[in-house]
């Protein structure tokens, strides 16, 4: 069997389509969509294995920036870590992992990934440490408000995918403390495959937030400005009567909010960083920056 490693091959329709395939049988999820609407750039690599011209082991990175307690440091994010179950156990996984470390481990302040309980064991091996993440949350009491006008976007409409390509390329960090700076690629993948049904928009404004009522719970997944705005005022916009705690998928600068802070459920979502990072840094990683 004669394998052969390769990448930056999205223009390869062929290798694309066999990336997306093992993608859907994986993990049930698709990247054409984000391709075709050309979302998809330079910055998410695919590193893969192929026999032929069928892809059957992978990881991607990410290249981003990161923002901590007000200093810029590179990091790479692994993801999409998969391999065709006809070629499990030969060791195709460890190679990509060892020559993306090699190619990369001297370029970037950090390297992370996420991983669910399956393969807890299998990144330490690489130099990857166990990272707690912490979200916050409020359960204070929030006034509702017409401050904001929101409609929900049409992933479906280009001039609505445009609205979110340009407020998410020009849009501004929501935390000092930790936050992604050049993520949008992977938001607007979210936005397609994830959250498609949850994006709203107030035009005068420029915002947009994704978010979903679930019961008594308001979940904010991500506020996306171009110019500081206040979070209370966007809160209580969204609120309903009903609802009695809300919670951020993200990090945000406030002060007038109430907020508290757990320990984010990891069975699925485990954070291994390697490099110059702090464990003692109480914060989440954006959800839709995460791949």
């Amino acid at each position: 069997m004669k394998t052969e490693m390769v990448y930056n091959y999205k223009e390869n329709e062929a290798l694309r389509k066999s990336f997306n395939e093992l993608s859907q049988d994986t993990f049930g999820i698709n990247f054409e969509e984000w391709y075709q609407k050309k979302l998809w750039n330079d910055k998410y690599e695919c590193y893969s294995i192929k026999v032929g011209e069928k892809i059957v082991s992978n990881a991607s990175v990410n290249k981003f920036q990161f923002i901590i307690n007000g200093e810029k440091k590179s990091a790479l994010q692994i993801g999409t870590v998969m391999t065709r179950e006809a070629y499990k156990g030969m060791g195709m996984a460890k190679q990509i992992m060892n020559f993306v470390l090699e190619k990369f481990e001297n370029e970037y302040d950090i390297i992370y990934l996420f991983a669910n309980n399956s393969v807890r064991e299998f990144y330490p091996k690489f130099g990857f440490e166990k990272i707690k993440q912490f979200q916050i949350y409020s359960t204070e009491k929030f006034e509702t408000n017409t401050r904001f006008k929101f409609r929900k976007l049409d992933m479906d409409n280009l001039d609505d995918v445009s609205i979110l390509k340009d407020l998410g390329i020009n849009r501004i960090c929501n935390s000092s403390k930790f936050d992604v700076i050049n993520g949008y690629e992977v938001m607007f993948w979210y936005c397609l495959n994830v959250f498609r049904d949850n994006i709203y928009y107030d035009e005068s404004e420029k915002i947009i937030v994704i978010y979903a009522i679930n019961g008594h719970v308001l979940n904010i997944r991500d506020i996306v400005l171009t110019e500081q705005k206040n979070y209370r005022e966007i809160v209580e916009s969204l609120v309903t009567d009903e609802v009695k705690e809300v919670s951020f998928d993200f990090n945000m600068d406030v002060n007038n909010i109430e907020l508290k802070e757990r320990v984010v459920d990891e069975d699925d979502n485990i954070l291994f960083i390697k490099g110059k990072y702090s464990k003692e840094l109480k914060i989440i990683h954006p959800m839709t920056s995460h791949a």
